[in-house]
């Protein structure tokens, strides 16, 4: 199993605010401590936002903040709200199209797997996961 790269990056802008938490997060901050493009980090910033991760405050002193305390954001509820898909083979998928779909007897062990991967993300929060604002390259 693999998380999409957009789940990948919500996790580390989520460190990197949950890590830092005496300043407003600045898009360019994120940019150039993960070295992303500038698309990919307003988008997923957008969908943290849209799922009450991060509140936004506009404007030339503005920037980004956890919405809630790190302790408070469980890991996954993070990976549900973000990624995109969770059909791990084609019978999982919308518009499936695999032959042997009805008799086949993959796709339970699969969500058997899934379901115990998600909660192991459940028993974790952002908390968790923090490190030192030391450990950021190119932090301003």
């Amino acid at each position: 199993m693999r998380l999409a790269d957009m789940t990948d990056i919500a996790f580390r802008i989520l460190i990197l605010a949950g890590s830092t938490p005496d300043q407003l997060l600045r898009i360019d901050t994120i940019i150039a401590v993960y070295d992303l493009p500038r698309g990919t980090v307003k988008k997923v910033v957008t969908g943290l936002t849209q799922a009450g991760f991060l509140t936004a405050q506009r404007g030339r002193s503005g920037g980004l903040l956890l919405a809630s305390a790190p302790d408070e954001i469980n890991l996954g509820q993070v990976t549900r709200a973000v990624e995109p898909d969770f059909g791990l083979v084609e019978c999982m998928r919308k518009g499936n199209t695999c032959a042997i779909t009805a008799p086949c007897k993959l796709k339970s062990p699969l969500r058997a797997a899934q379901q115990a991967f998600l909660a192991t993300l459940d028993a974790y929060t952002l908390a968790d996961i923090l490190l030192e604002p030391h450990h950021f390259p190119s932090l301003e």
